[in-house]
């Protein structure tokens, strides 16, 4: 029986070597046992599943067998790791800049797969060695400072135009935060909006804009603003124009792009290309070139070269300053950061050169309605939440009480929830499942079933109980205040009564079933703040005189929003500035 015992054994040793999960070696030193190892890491949006095969002394093979991360974002993030650390025979590669939240979820499997097989993990997780950088100079007609919308628009323009152009991207793929974005255009005055028959104007948006800004907008970049809209986004859309596919969807002046923001932008990225623009990844910009106080070209450092970049004209669109705490406000700092890691104010920076002039940059957007999703990253939620709100899906706070009209005016819903130690977005059964399909583009119902679970005490903070009484002790909240807000809701609905707090009331929350409370909190993004600018889209000093050679375009820009932004208004104000700096510097080349 011992002798059957042992060669059992031996089997099962000799089966687990070509397993996909096999048994380290005893030799950690510098030696891993061959084969496939799973893991898992956590991303933006969730688990990372990898297989990373080795051999004794390297690694092979990094395969990513399933994700949730951004298409554009977070999805060309990891096979940009994958490739590096293969390539580099290290996991200590610099994480992918715009994508931090889910390079370090990544590193973590890899590191994991690493460590079940025996890696010497001082070697596998050591930084790279990196060649001394050459000295290289180029020269253009234009260069091009940040690879988002605003910056690869303006890019396709003046390379449609003929011009020779080379824009610079300090990451490794492009889109900035426009990849983040819904990747809504407003056609505010434009051909599309007038055959469309729906009533808009610059004037009307103009008025939109201040409301919702508090009057705090710089009137003349406002004014700019609703002034190009119109034509540009004309330009945008025409095939012999931008030639971006966009499509109308829903009233008013919104046109949508299948893919949202991430597809707008490799759509973007292929035009340029396709235009004759030159395209410098991995390479940031660090200084401008000033000559007699005209600007002539960049300095920027690249994976291989410093690169001396001389050029008649630079156009700056590197985006906001949101994930710089060094300029971002500190009352900021009680709030999560949800804008593109990437932004750190660069331009801000290059701009003191020249003496450049900003404004506005104590202002960043903050937003409500905000989940924290299992990486610690905040997520809005506007879809799941429009959906509650127009049922019976209410917010209540510490307390128990409902605080504000859920679904009313953005600005004030904050304010609100500014006041509280947190707050909860209450629903039952009908509530919870339309809200979680309307998330479904973010996380999965097998996700919201595992968050919900009694044994789950990650991020988000999701509760689910068969009672309210069971679900305010979960919240720590007063069972007998909870209930009662409760009943004094549907009340009022049973009635036909006003609602307290203005809101339309449609629906009763359910009186049984399962109840379930989602944490919500409050986020910042976009810089509402920036460099200044004239009408010809010129940088501006602190006399108020235009710099020569030097534009602006996008984020960078401040003075088009006030305190908040209008929804959709940032994208459209990046891709129509975009184009606007092309035309500007394509006509003041030509003179």
């Amino acid at each position: 029986m011992k002798h059957l015992s042992a060669l059992l054994l031996c089997g099962l040793m000799l089966l687990a070597g070509c397993s996909s999960s096999p048994t380290p070696t005893a030799d950690p030193e510098t030696k891993m046992t061959p084969g496939t190892y799973s893991s898992v890491g956590t991303g933006f949006k969730g688990d990372i599943k990898l297989d990373v095969t080795v051999t004794e002394d390297a690694i092979t093979e990094i395969k990513v067998v399933d994700h949730k991360e951004t298409k554009g974002i977070g999805s060309e993030a990891v096979t940009i790791l994958a490739d590096k650390m293969v390539e580099y025979q290290t996991t200590g590669v610099d994480l992918v800049a715009g994508a931090t939240v889910t390079s370090a979820g990544f590193r973590t499997a890899v590191n994991e797969a690493l460590a079940q097989a025996g890696a010497d993990m001082d070697k596998f997780g050591a930084a790279p060695e990196k060649a001394e950088l050459k000295e290289e100079t180029l020269d253009t007609d234009v260069v091009v400072v940040g690879g988002g919308s605003s910056g690869m628009m303006a890019a396709q323009y003046l390379a449609k135009d003929g011009y020779k152009v080379i824009l610079l991207e300090k990451t490794p793929m492009v889109g900035g935060a426009s990849a983040m974005a819904g990747g809504t255009l407003s056609a505010t005055n434009s051909t599309w909006q007038k055959e469309a028959g729906y009533e808009d104007s610059p004037e009307a948006l103009k008025e939109r804009l201040l409301a919702i800004g508090h009057n705090k907008n710089h009137l003349p970049t406002l004014e700019l603003f609703t002034r190009i809209i119109g034509p540009n986004f004309d330009w945008i859309v025409d095939e012999n124009g931008g030639n971006m596919p966009y499509k109308h969807e829903g009233s008013g002046a919104s046109y949508s792009f299948e893919g949202s923001g991430s597809g707008a932008m490799l759509k973007l990225k292929e035009i340029m290309l396709d235009a004759g623009a030159e395209l410098l990844l991995n390479t940031q910009a660090t200084e401008l070139i000033v000559n007699e106080g005209s600007v002539v070209g960049v300095k920027a450092t690249g994976e291989e070269a410093n690169y001396t970049i001389n050029a008649k004209a630079v156009i700056l669109a590197t985006g906001g300053y949101g994930h710089n705490q060094d300029i971002v406000p500190e009352e900021y700092f009680a709030f999560r950061y949800s804008g593109h890691s990437g932004h750190d104010g660069d331009a801000l920076e290059m701009i003191k050169a020249v003496d450049g002039a900003t404004r506005n940059l104590t202002w960043l957007n903050k937003q409500p309605n905000t989940m924290i999703l299992p990486s610690g990253a905040p997520q809005y939620t506007n879809m799941g939440v429009g959906k509650a709100y127009n049922m019976s899906g209410i917010l209540i706070n510490e307390k128990g009480e409902r605080f504000a009209c859920e679904n009313g005016d953005t600005w004030e819903l904050m304010l609100a929830m500014e006041k509280n130690e947190r707050q909860y977005l209450l629903m039952d059964q009908e509530n919870y499942d339309a809200f979680n399909a309307a998330m479904a583009s973010i996380y999965s119902a097998e996700d919201a079933a595992k968050w919900t679970a009694d044994d789950y005490t990650g991020q988000p903070f999701y509760k689910g109980a068969d009672t309210l009484e069971e679900l305010a002790e979960k919240l720590d909240v007063p069972a007998e205040a909870l209930k009662a807000t409760v009943a004094k809701y549907n009340e009022a609905v049973t009635a036909g009564a006003e609602d307290e707090f203005g809101r339309q009331l449609t629906t009763t929350i359910a009186e049984e079933g399962r109840y379930y409370a989602l944490e919500m909190s409050i986020r910042y993004s976009t810089s509402l703040g920036g460099i200044c600018i004239n009408d010809s889209m010129q940088v501006l000093n602190t006399s108020e005189e235009a710099v020569p050679g030097l534009y602006a375009a996008g984020e960078v820009v401040g003075g088009v929003q006030g305190d908040l932004y209008l929804p959709s208004s940032t994208f459209t104000w990046a891709m129509t500035s975009g184009v606007e700096a092309g035309r500007v510097v394509s006509e003041a080349l030509a003179e």
